[in-house]
């Protein structure tokens, strides 16, 4: 998994519809691809992509070959936190409104990248049903 620590400019999805975080990641085609400089924190230009299901069915490894470090969406299932985890992307969970105000909020720190071994973005992803709940992520053995 690529870390924030160890890297100077990031490539951040965010799925949209309009200029809003796009409430629930599985049903996202257009994304909103974001450079940023860590240091100093800063955007760079924005462009936009438009996932296809049909030509790559997996998300998780079309936003790798798009250079994408990582995603911040609002809602987004376990299984999508999986593939996105699994291709070694960070993610950001339960972050909604304007895409600017996402960045900015993420720019200041305000939203953390979910920990791979303890599933901190469980609460966001899937909201447990009677019939059903979220696997716990596994750790991988070193």
């Amino acid at each position: 998994m690529h870390s924030l620590d160890d890297q100077h400019h990031v490539c951040i999805a965010i799925p949209h519809y309009g200029q809003r975080v796009m409430p629930r990641f599985g049903l996202a085609r257009q994304f909103c691809l974001v450079a940023a400089s860590l240091r100093p924190r800063r955007i760079l230009p924005l462009s936009h992509a438009q996932w296809d299901p049909d030509r790559e069915p997996s998300i998780a490894l079309w936003l790798k070959r798009m250079n994408v470090s990582g995603v911040i969406c609002d809602g987004i299932h376990c299984r999508f936190q999986a593939a996105l985890k699994a291709e070694g992307l960070w993610l950001v969970g339960g972050a909604w409104g304007e895409i600017g105000d996402v960045l900015d909020r993420w720019l200041q720190g305000e939203l953390k990248p979910s920990d791979p071994f303890t599933g901190a973005d469980q609460e966001v992803c899937c909201r447990p049903s009677r019939s059903r709940r979220c696997p716990t992520p596994k750790r991988r053995k070193s």
